[in-house]
Formats: C-alpha cells, sequence, structure tokens
C-alpha cells in the first residue's frame, strides 16, 4: 500500500512539473506572437491557457496582463473576475492576488480582498498602496503615518509629492536615497522634484548618481530626467546604454517606449510594454504605455 501511494505521489509531482512547464512554453510562445504582432494567435494561445489552468487564479490573472497587452480589455477583466472567484481562502495567496488586480488597475476588486485578511503591517501597506492607486491620498497617508520601515516611508513620499506637499516629500524623499543604488527609489525622489518644478535640480540628481555608479539603474535613471526635459534622442541612447547593461530592466525599457510613443513609433512600444510585462505579470508601467498607445 505504502508503495502504491508513494508511486501515486510521484505520478502526481511528474504531472504537474509537466503541466507547469506547458504553460511556460505556451506563455513564451504568446509573448513571441505578441513582439511580432500576430495579436490574433496571440489571443487565441491565452484562451487556451486560460481553458486549461483548471482555475488556478494566478495563471488566469496573468492571462489578464497579456490580454491588456492586446488591447482587449473587456475580456481582461472577465478573465481577472474568474482568477478572483478561484483564489482559496489562504491568506497569502488572497494578498498576492490582491496585489495582481491593483496592478490591472482593479483597484476595487484589489480592496476587497484586503479587507478581507487580517490587519498586519503588511496587509496595511498593500491597502495604502490600493489607496494611492485610486488617488485617495489623504487616506493612504492616514495608514502610513502609523507605519514604520523603508517601504513605507518611500510610500508616504510619493503621496505627500501626489498631494502637492513638495517640500516635504522631497526631504523625505532626499533623506531615504542616500547613499542609494536603487532605480525606483532615486526615480522616486527624481519624480517628487520634478512634480515641484525643479526639473535643473532633478538632472542634477541623475547627473551624481550616473557619476557615482554607472551601471543599469544609473543610466535609466538618466534616460528618465533626459526625456522630461524633452531630449528624446539622449533619453533613448542612455535607455540603450541601460538595457545593454540589463536587458530586463524594466525603468529603462518604459523610459524607451515613452520615447518611441513620443516619435509615433507606436508598435515598437507595445512590443516593450510586452516585453515589461514577461518580467513582471500585470506591471503598472506596462499598462501605462499601452494606455498612452491606445490614446
Amino acid at each position: 500500500m505504502d508503495a502504491n501511494r508513494k508511486r501515486i505521489r510521484t505520478n502526481i509531482r511528474v504531472l504537474f512539473t509537466a503541466n507547469m512547464e506547458d504553460l511556460d512554453s505556451r506563455f513564451r510562445r504568446v509573448s513571441s506572437l505578441i513582439a511580432s504582432n500576430d495579436m490574433d494567435s496571440a489571443y487565441l494561445e491565452v484562451e487556451r491557457i486560460a481553458s486549461i489552468s483548471q482555475g488556478d487564479p494566478f495563471v488566469l490573472v496573468k492571462c489578464a496582463a497579456l490580454l491588456l497587452t492586446m488591447n482587449r480589455k473587456a475580456r481582461s477583466r472577465e478573465i481577472a473576475a474568474m482568477a478572483l472567484e478561484t483564489v482559496s481562502e489562504d491568506e497569502g495567496d488572497r494578498l498576492q492576488l490582491a496585489i495582481a488586480l491593483r496592478n490591472l488597475r482593479m483597484t476595487k476588486e484589489s480592496l476587497y480582498l484586503i479587507e478581507g485578511l487580517q490587519k498586519t503591517d503588511a496587509v496595511a501597506l498593500e491597502r495604502a498602496k490600493t489607496l494611492l492607486a485610486m488617488d485617495l491620498f489623504d487616506e493612504a497617508l492616514k495608514i502610513l503615518e502609523s507605519l514604520e520601515g523603508r517601504e513605507a516611508l518611500l510610500l508616504k513620499s510619493e503621496c505627500l509629492s501626489l498631494s502637492g506637499e513638495h517640500e516635504k516629500a522631497i526631504f523625505l524623499a532626499s533623506k531615504l536615497t542616500e547613499g542609494s543604488g536603487n532605480y525606483e527609489e532615486m526615480s522616486l525622489f527624481v519624480a517628487n522634484l520634478i512634480r515641484a518644478g525643479k526639473v535643473k535640480e532633478a538632472i542634477k540628481v541623475a547627473d551624481r548618481f550616473l557619476k557615482s555608479r554607472k551601471n543599469a539603474d544609473s543610466l535609466a535613471l538618466k534616460s528618465y530626467v533626459m526625456r522630461i526635459n524633452g531630449r528624446l534622442k539622449a533619453s533613448m541612447n542612455f535607455a540603450n546604454q541601460a538595457l545593454s547593461a540589463d536587458k530586463r530592466h524594466i525603468g529603462a525599457m518604459w523610459n524607451m517606449a515613452i520615447c518611441l510613443i513620443e516619435k509615433g513609433r507606436i508598435n515598437e512600444a507595445k512590443v516593450l510594454a510586452g516585453a515589461i510585462n514577461e518580467v513582471e505579470p500585470g506591471s503598472h508601467l506596462a499598462l501605462e504605455i499601452l494606455d498612452l498607445c491606445n490614446a
């Protein structure tokens, strides 16, 4: 009996692994089809993946993200709703799905999941992120006032900036990014400066960062400030350098895509949105690019 049970468990593991490998292969095929602008074939393949997902909410939400890449918004929401219906009662799974739904801009659905979770600091932080995504800055700040940790403080800085409290936002970001080598953190500091109308100061920050370390993060940040300053050719050059250092750098791909849209090269920008989505399924940056492409 024990040997038989062991054989059954082994067969289940082999079948599960084979199914996951098949899904990975199918998702790679979808990315390839999107890159070649064969959207009809890509759509059919995503529908096949959804049909064999066996109700796995995280496979479904990845399908929903890919459908947005193809500008199939209505079907994307239908698939995402299926993910919401099939998620387990496990709190970790529900939190991860809430994050994924927020990235897909289904903020009400994300908040619905979060409200049903235990009140931990991690859950409170995700609730603040969702409220920020809904432009409810004051409500997000109320939560962040009671939270500690670097991520909460960075989010607080962003909230302050977006709500118009520029000096407080800049001061907090400058303290948090002292000695930072992280693109996300440095781009927040630069964005705070730009929102305050301090573009020249933002350029100086990017220059100092590039001088201190020439890597994908600093090159992508330089690309960002050059684009904001209207220097598209320089921005694309720095983005290319960043991608030569790290071909999966989301910040560099995002900046390059925005430059391409400015130049009217929409299909190339959509390919970059698909590449960002492959690195980070459901990325809000990929969705921002697609919105601009379809405007």
